[in-house]
């Protein structure tokens, strides 16, 4: 059969060469190179529709189904479109079902030169509405916050949601657009203008009151402010169990760095959110390296659009959402990369169904590293019996054996310093947990210390520092108590200025302690602002250097106010703020202070 069918096939071959040959060629055909470009808007807002349908020729004859024969709209909005020997003339024709009407445009189709063809589409009746989405506001922003992570009622009205607080920190007044972007495809959902906001002051906005969000979504967040510079502090709650804050971030890096990322480690995990704060679309890469080297070495990718978020779910094996690959009971730290800049939040849970106290805690991701970076709270076994585990990553290209030096909070306690019983391989981490010798963590219970020695970290409260001995690490801080977590990232960067958007006295039974560290400074100036307007208070207190001192709102301030407080040293500190509601449980979170501009 298989002669049989080689002959045959020569013998076709051999009649259409002699018809061809037969026939006279014929003359140089000149064919029309029709090329046609452009973008696809709402026709109010201006915002790009994704995925919008665009379709050429008569639609009789084109598009026979709906949605097919398509070219479709990137994340810009853009589309394009070439052939040969088409007409002269071509209608196209563009649709975003169900949300947009049909529109139909005849354009002329240059030879070589894409005709550029902008499509605004109206909304469609029937469809719902843009949510606020109008056009973007003109000029310059002074300057852009980034929130890669803000929720409405996810997961159930009990679900997460994430009220955020924007302080302007500049002498003036200023102009904010808060605008929120979908998880899914990071369309516009809603876009606000909040005018005036004075010097100072701080505005505050609830998802689950935002009727023109949808339940049950996620979203990030961008916020430009005109006029002034502004900082921002996003706190994340379940319902009424659980809660932590991140920072959200003025300006992206290309390399991120998370020293402690998990998959169920004793119960916790550790999802990634990734904001692309560039102008174009990127590819992320994550580098997940375990502790202790027995694990493989994995790295996973995300496409992510401009302004859009994306999660990579430790726990999760679909290659989508998760790391297929990561193995159980490993702690690793993490190094993200990206062609446009990018801020990260990492989250870590222990609150899947059944866990009789649930509890998360948050931590920004790090984008500077420093020989030195400074904790100004640390503790073993007191504030509630809470306990904090250290993370050092190495940030240099070889290996390091980084260390720790606490000093008490009360100024006049003896400091104590612990080295890493090994080299650190290069973008690895070290875990010091002290309620351990020597804070090498085990299930030996023989091993635990209470009382201070040279290998024995001991009981109360801590300012620390983390050194490189020889390169630049990143520190990240768990404060984990027998019902709560929360969690944040040492500071690389002591300034002599700071601002935090959200400090509570006694104010729906929510306290929220400040803890200043001295790095040289001697005395700092605190002013309290009310979100409400009123009198500003100002307060002044004595630093040591080396030491951190807390401010009690409680004794500070007049009671059951909201106030955003800047802080001016006459030297370098570092700065946190502690949320703790009277109601206990995982009601307890910290944010970084905001070094001032």
């Amino acid at each position: 059969m298989q002669r049989t069918f080689v002959r045959l096939a020569l013998s076709a071959l051999t009649a259409l060469a002699l018809i061809l040959a037969s026939v006279p060629a014929p003359a140089a055909a000149v064919g029309l190179i029709g090329s046609v470009q452009g973008h696809v808007t709402d026709a109010v807002a201006g915002l790009p529709i994704t995925n919008a349908c665009v379709w050429f020729g008569p639609v009789h004859i084109v598009r026979t189904d709906p949605l097919t024969n398509c070219v479709f709209t990137d994340s810009q909005g853009f589309y394009s479109h070439s052939w040969i020997n088409g007409p002269s003339t071509i209608p196209l024709t563009f649709e975003k079902d169900p949300a947009y009407l049909q529109k139909t445009i005849d354009t002329v189709v240059n030879q070589d030169t894409p005709v550029i063809v902008d499509a605004p589409l109206d909304r469609n009746p029937g469809a719902p509405p843009p949510g606020g989405c109008q056009a973007v506001t003109a000029g310059t922003p002074t300057q852009t916050l980034y929130l890669p992570n803000v929720t409405k009622t996810l997961g159930g009205a009990q679900g997460f949601q994430t009220p955020f607080i924007v302080q302007n920190t500049g002498a003036s007044s200023t102009n904010l657009e808060v605008t929120f972007f979908k998880f899914s495809d990071g369309s516009c959902v809603t876009r606000r203008n909040v005018p005036n906001l004075s010097p100072g002051a701080s505005f505050a906005d609830v998802p689950n009151n935002d009727t023109d969000l949808p339940d049950d979504s996620q979203f990030s967040v961008t916020v430009r402010s005109f006029g002034n510079t502004v900082v921002s502090v996003v706190n994340q709650h379940k319902g009424s169990i659980e809660a932590d804050a991140y920072s959200a971030a003025a300006t992206g890096a290309n390399t991120v760095y998370l020293p402690n990322v998990v998959r169920r480690f004793f119960g916790f995990h550790s999802p990634a959110i990734i904001q692309n704060l560039g102008s174009v679309p990127t590819v992320v890469s994550a580098r997940y390296q375990s502790f202790d080297g027995s694990a493989p070495t994995m790295t996973f990718t995300r496409s992510i659009a401009p302004g859009q978020s994306q999660f990579i779910e430790p726990n999760s094996d679909d290659p989508n959402l998760g790391a297929p690959g990561l193995v159980d009971g490993k702690q690793y730290s993490v190094t993200i990369t990206s062609a446009q800049p990018v801020s990260v939040v990492l989250n870590t849970h222990n609150d899947d169904p059944g866990v009789a106290l649930p509890v998360f805690y948050s931590a920004n991701g790090i984008s500077t590293g420093a020989a030195t970076a400074y904790g100004a709270y640390a503790v073993k076994n007191a504030n509630g019996n809470r306990v904090s585990t250290i993370v050092v990553q190495n940030l240099a290209a070889g290996p390091l054996t980084p260390s720790l030096t606490f000093t008490p909070l009360t100024s006049g306690g003896a400091t104590q310093t612990f080295t890493a019983p090994a080299p650190i391989a290069a973008g690895s981490a070290w875990a010091f947990d002290p309620r351990f010798i020597n804070g090498v963590a085990t299930t030996d219970q023989t091993k635990l210390c209470t009382v201070a020695a040279a290998n024995c970290l001991g009981n109360g409260e801590y300012s620390f520092t983390a050194q490189g001995n020889g390169g630049n690490i990143a520190a990240m801080v768990n404060v984990i108590g027998p019902d709560s977590a929360m969690g944040y990232t040492a500071s690389p960067t002591p300034a002599t200025t700071y601002n935090l958007p959200n400090v509570l006295a006694s104010y729906g039974g929510w306290t929220t302690p400040i803890y200043l560290q001295s790095v040289g400074a001697s005395s700092a100036t605190l002013t309290w602002k009310p979100f409400l307007g009123g009198t500003a208070t100002t307060q002044t207190v004595a630093l040591v250097p080396g030491v951190s001192v807390k401010i009690d709102p409680n004794s500070s301030v007049p009671q059951g106010a909201q106030y955003a407080v800047s802080v001016a040293a006459n030297g370098n500190i570092a700065a946190i703020v502690m949320e703790l509601n009277i109601s206990g449980g995982d009601n307890a979170m910290i944010y970084g202070g905001f070094p001032a501009p």
